[in-house]
C-alpha cells in the first residue's frame, strides 16, 4: 500500500482501527464495477449517492426540511423529493444561494448518515470499510478517510465508455468533466490506483489484491496490539508478584 506523503489529508487514525477506505474516480472510470466487487468480497460499503436517494424518497430525512425551504414544487406524487424539480431551482449562477441551502440542508445528513456507517463497522470489528464517493476530492472528503482509491483508465476508453450511454452527447461529457477534479490530479492524490483500462479479470485481482492487503495490514496491527496487552499484562502480574514476595519476607 502506498505511503501517504505529508500534502495529503487524511483522518488520524489509531493502529488496529477499522480501515477507512475513500474510493472515487471520474465519470466512465468503472467506479461501480469496483464498487459491486467490494460489496461481493463482503466489505462493508457507503454509498453516498444511494443515501441521497434514501433522503429523498417518500418518509427520508431530507423531505420535510427541503419542502419547507423551496416549497411543495419540488416534491413527488409519492411524496419524495423531486430531483428534476429541484434542479431546477438550484443549478446555475443565478441560483447559487439555493444552492448552499440545499447543502447546508442535506450535507449534514449525508454526514451523519456516513459517520454512523463507521460507527457500525468499527462495533462489528471490521478489518475495513469503504465510502463510495464520487465528488470525494472536490468535496474535500478525503479528510475522512485513512486511504483514497481512485479508479482509473486512459483518457480515450473513458470517453469511449462514456459516449456508449444513451443519454450522453460530447457535449454533456464535457461538461461533466469541467465539473469534476482533472483525473491526473486524482491519481496523484490517490493512495491507491485501480487501473480499469485492463481486462476485468486483470481489474478484480486488482481491487482483490487491495483488500487483501489492507485486511492483512489491520490484522497485523491488531494481533501486535493484543501481545503488547498480554506482556503488559503479564509484565503487571509479575510485578505486583515481586512486591507481594519482598513484603512476605519482611515479616
Amino acid at each position: 500500500m502506498a505511503s501517504i506523503s505529508s500534502d495529503r489529508v487524511r483522518r488520524s487514525r489509531s493502529l488496529g482501527d477499522t480501515l477507512v477506505v475513500g474510493l472515487t474516480g471520474s465519470i466512465g472510470m468503472g467506479k461501480s464495477t469496483v464498487s459491486k466487487w467490494l460489496q461481493e468480497m463482503q466489505v462493508p460499503l457507503d454509498d453516498a449517492d444511494a443515501t441521497v436517494h434514501r433522503l429523498y424518497a417518500p418518509g427520508g430525512e431530507a423531505v420535510l426540511p427541503l419542502k419547507e425551504a423551496f416549497g411543495d414544487e419540488i416534491l413527488s406524487q409519492e411524496g419524495g423529493v423531486d430531483r428534476g424539480a429541484l434542479s431546477k431551482l438550484v443549478v446555475g449562477e443565478a441560483n447559487a444561494e439555493r444552492l448552499k441551502h440545499l447543502e447546508a440542508i442535506v450535507h449534514p445528513l449525508v454526514e451523519a448518515s456516513r459517520d454512523h456507517f463507521i460507527s457500525k463497522a468499527r462495533r462489528q470489528g471490521e478489518l475495513l470499510c469503504v465510502l463510495d464517493i464520487p465528488l470525494l476530492f472536490e468535496k474535500k472528503l478525503e479528510k475522512h478517510c485513512d486511504v483514497v482509491m481512485v479508479v482509473s483508465a486512459p483518457a480515450e476508453q473513458q470517453r469511449t465508455r462514456v459516449l456508449a450511454r444513451n443519454d450522453m452527447t460530447p457535449e454533456k461529457f464535457t461538461a461533466i468533466l469541467s465539473k469534476q477534479v482533472p483525473d491526473a490530479d486524482k491519481r496523484r492524490k490517490a493512495d491507491h490506483i485501480v487501473d480499469t483500462g485492463l481486462t476485468m479479470e486483470e481489474t478484480k485481482a486488482q481491487v482483490m489484491a487491495f483488500v487483501k492487503e489492507c485486511r492483512e495490514k489491520v490484522a497485523a496491527e491488531r494481533d501486535r496490539d493484543q501481545r503488547l496487552q498480554w506482556l503488559f499484562l503479564a509484565a503487571a502480574l509479575a510485578a505486583g508478584a515481586a512486591v507481594a514476595f519482598g513484603l512476605q519476607r519482611m515479616k
